[in-house]
């Protein structure tokens, strides 16, 4: 099992090489997931893949955000410049841009993010015939989820990757707006403020406190999964993955190297090693000031799993002085690393010219020139030959033995020297590190993309004159209500549609929702669903892909985070939806944008309180109800029958609902409403709008319904659009705007 270990900067880098990582992640200073690090320079990259794979360490690329249309060149220059670098895999959350690859770069090795929410066989499934060589499953899966979609990757020919230890995101990765639609930092883009790590009051529908075991309600402990090692390994996961590129080198030292202690350990004995002292825990506490769970790994919940008074552990200074000298002990010692190579060269009249070198392991490069003349001025001796062969400079070699074959009065200029040492130590890196096969030139790889680019249909946006209006509703009757008031169709979570027939009058106009979050145990009864109503929404491309192949046509749930146009030609050619909905962080011309490249018929969102976050962890397990203690019985809980909002330190309430399994739903404060805009919506070309309704009761689902079917109709006939009564009671989101 692969030990995959941070790297936020150059000296985490050496301190994660000198830790004994197998493999070590990093990003660059755009498009990717920690923005917020420090990051490694592009130019400094090809010099650190060098030294990491003199180590026998692999390096992957964070590609990791979701990409806008203005972005999709520079992504795909980046990719083909890493990829030129030596780096062994990119890993990648957009859609298109995994398509996009896969046309363009198919020699590239594709690692699938956390971000693209994959914890189902058939999203696994899916990507595997996309060509995705690894994907990084969601943190919320339990040792029993893990081996199962260890055992379905092994049998569909992709690696599986799981999250070992280090900071938990208290939503499904990838699905989380809270930044976003709360401050504009995308988490998606990997500028996430973390608001789950604020304090909060729980309350009620009557605002009245509730009170809780502490006001972290959605800040988790930090996962460890150092117990749980040798399960891991003898289920299959590929790589053990450990967070934390916002970590010092001191914390990625002290992690990475308990981690590889145990996993040395394991592999040295049958059975896993004996719990004889606390000398790992207490290590990997000292590294960071937060208290460590096994987490989803043994369904750890409520205390055991969140950090309700963010208890700081109680590590001595003493014990963190330790670790900052071993780590930078480490990173001084990494950092001026020099593999020892030995030269052997001919410089023999009317022989090729060659020069070969070595390493104590056997690895070789070679370099063979033109036959070698006699000195038309004056002859080279071996002293000065040897001089040009070990001018190695910067890099991370230095000549050992030395052997040199020359005859007397040869000619040959110092530049033929210096070529041919530059040219053998090419020769060793691509045999030694890439089977002999050097890296492709980007300029190959971008040119390609710039064709397929050129390829895409361009055409003028036609104002969407008629678009269809969408409810998403939260119950049958909210669904009936806004039916009636105009929509033309409602959406509703396929739970809520089990005993419904789809043939009847009540189902009529329904769309059954598949879940964002949706394990195995849960999808034959929505694809029942599905199947009985004959239409679905998807919200994973497991849920599109098993939607295509049993002819239920569906549409693309916003989850998705389509952002561009690549992504939705690619959810075009690979599953057809009907429908699109556009991710809720484009601006208004970035929508316009992916309409110009794109047939497909879309829709973004109008108005209504957009879902924030989807937690694993019970929201209401913080409660401190001792006459109504949660009893695990989710379907059946008491606490669910009122309703909450957690609100912050500014007033702001952002309303909680629970699901039967357990799942907390949160939902924005402030309500989008873009009727403002509506005549730049209908412009934009989206042909269907979206009102977010859940949490809305009957008559107020009806009431926004009909107040946007009068809007659609003023607009028609230059009429006078019905704007809310206070706009400083609602958003516009990032229609304006755009996100950072």
């Amino acid at each position: 099992m692969e030990l995959l270990a941070p790297a936020g900067n150059k000296d985490a880098f050496y301190a994660a090489l000198g830790s004994g990582a197998d493999a070590i992640f990093l990003g660059t200073d755009s498009l990717n997931a920690r923005r917020l690090a420090q990051n490694i320079k592009q130019s400094e990259l090809a010099d650190l893949v060098r030294l990491a794979h003199l180590h026998d360490t692999k390096v992957y690329l964070t590609l990791n955000t979701v990409v806008l249309g203005a972005e999709f060149d520079q992504a795909i220059e980046l990719a083909a410049s890493a990829w030129k670098d030596g780096v062994d895999a990119i890993i990648v959350q957009d859609f298109g841009l995994i398509a996009r690859l896969r046309e363009c770069m198919p020699q590239v090795r594709i690692h699938a993010s956390t971000q693209m929410n994959i914890h189902s066989s058939d999203s696994l499934r899916a990507l595997a015939e996309l060509g995705v060589a690894r994907v990084t499953l969601s943190r919320e899966l339990s040792l029993s989820d893990i081996e199962v979609l260890a055992a379905v990757g092994h049998e569909a020919g992709i690696e599986v990757e799981a999250f070992g230890h280090g900071a938990l995101c208290v939503s499904y990765s990838g699905q989380c707006l809270f930044s976003s639609l709360v401050g504009r930092r995308s988490a998606n883009r990997g500028m996430c403020a973390q608001p789950c790590r604020l304090p909060y009051e729980l309350i009620d529908h009557r605002s009245d406190v509730h009170e809780v075991k502490g006001p972290y309600l959605l800040s988790p402990k930090d996962l460890s999964s150092i117990d749980y090692l040798q399960r891991l390994e003898a289920a299959g996961v590929a790589s053990l993955k450990i967070e934390g590129r916002m970590k010092k080198p001191n914390y990625v030292a002290a992690v990475v190297g308990t981690y590889r202690a145990v996993l040395n350990e394991l592999s040295s004995k049958s059975t896993a090693p004996e719990k004889d002292s606390s000398a790992p825990e207490q290590t990997l506490t000292d590294a960071f000031h937060r208290a460590l769970t096994a987490g989803y790994l043994n369904n750890q919940h409520g205390e055991k799993f969140m950090d309700y008074h963010r208890v700081k552990n109680e590590s001595t200074p003493q014990a963190q002085s330790a670790l900052n000298e071993q780590a930078k002990r480490l990173v001084e010692e990494v950092a001026s690393f020099q593999q020892e190579l030995n030269f052997a060269s001919t410089i023999k009249v009317g022989q090729p010219f060659t020069v070969e070198v070595s390493d104590a392991q056997g690895n070789k490069g070679h370099f063979e020139g033109s036959p070698v003349e006699v000195a038309r001025t004056k002859p080279l001796t071996e002293p000065e030959a040897k001089a040009q062969l070990e001018k190695l400079g910067n890099t991370p070699y230095k000549m050992d033995a030395f052997h040199l074959e020359i005859d007397e009065g040869v000619g040959m200029s110092y530049s033929a020297i210096n070529k041919a040492r530059r040219e053998a130590i090419a020769d060793y890196e691509a045999k030694r590190f890439f089977a002999g096969s050097p890296r492709v030139e980007a300029s190959i790889n971008v040119s390609r993309n710039k064709a397929l680019r050129d390829s895409l249909p361009m055409r003028k946006v036609k104002r969407s004159l008629n678009p269809e209006i969408v409810a998403v509703v939260g119950s049958l009757s909210a669904a009936r209500a806004a039916l009636n008031a105009g929509a033309n169709e409602t959406h509703l979570n396929a739970w809520l549609l089990g005993e419904v027939e789809a043939d009847s009058l009540e189902a009529e106009g329904i769309v059954p929702v598949l879940p964002r979050v949706a394990k195995n145990d849960e999808l034959d009864t929505y694809y029942g669903i599905a199947e009985r109503f004959g239409r679905a929404v998807c919200s994973t491309l497991g849920q599109l892909a098993t939607c295509l192949q049993r002819g239920i046509p569906a549409q693309a749930h916003w989850s998705l985070n389509v952002t561009n146009a690549y992504a939705a030609l690619a959810l075009q050619n690979h599953y057809a939806p009907t429908r699109i909905w556009l991710s809720p962080e484009l601006s208004g011309r970035q929508i316009a944008m992916i309409s110009q490249r794109s047939t497909a018929s879309l829709g973004t969102a109008l108005f209504g309180q957009q879902e924030v976050m989807v937690t694993e962890a019970c929201i209401l397990e913080g409660l401190t109800d001792r006459d109504n203690p949660c009893t695990q019985a989710c379907l059946d809980c008491n606490r669910r029958k009122r309703h909450y909002a957690l609100r912050d330190k500014k007033g702001y309430c952002f309303p909680i609902s629970t699901d039967p399994f357990g799942r907390s739903h949160i939902y924005n404060s402030v309500p989008l409403d873009l009727s403002s805009a509506l005549d730049e919506l209908l412009d934009s070309g989206v042909g269907a709008l979206r009102l977010d309704l859940e949490n809305a009761l009957n008559t107020q689902a009806a009431k926004e319904v009909a107040r946007a079917r009068r809007n659609l109709i003023a607009m028609a006939g230059d009429g006078e659009v019905e704007l809310p009564r206070r706009p400083d009671t609602v958003t516009k989101g990032h229609f304006f705007r755009g996100v950072v």
